[in-house]
């Protein structure tokens, strides 16, 4: 009895940690700080869906949110100013759009 007691708890943790994993409550890959690959330029993205963003002596701040596998960067305004996607590891981010975007690939900060 004591060893079908182990188990059955055994299973039910492993199926709590893998439901925890697909839903995302061990917290989003994003949140941290990551740093710009070939400028100066970093990003902090916080657990609670904002941002800070330091791009030399500029610095702007703003919202995020998940929309699939893509990361929607709001300012301060509320206004769109960009987003992020995952490329492996790297982050990818680009800056407006159309003929005005930039695009900037980051790593995360250690």
């Amino acid at each position: 009895m004591k060893h079908k007691t182990i188990t059955l708890i055994s299973l039910i943790m492993i199926l709590t940690l893998v439901t925890c994993l697909f839903a995302g409550c061990l917290g989003d890959k994003i949140v941290g700080t990551w740093n710009a690959k070939n400028s100066s330029a970093t990003i902090t993205f916080n657990k609670d869906n904002t941002f800070t963003a330091k791009v030399g002596l500029l610095n702007t701040n703003g919202t995020w949110e998940k929309s699939g596998s893509e990361y929607i960067l709001y300012g301060s305004g509320g206004t769109r100013i960009g987003s992020a996607v995952f490329v492996g590891k790297e982050l990818r981010l680009v800056l407006g759009g159309g003929i005005l975007s930039i695009s900037e690939d980051f790593t995360k900060q250690k």
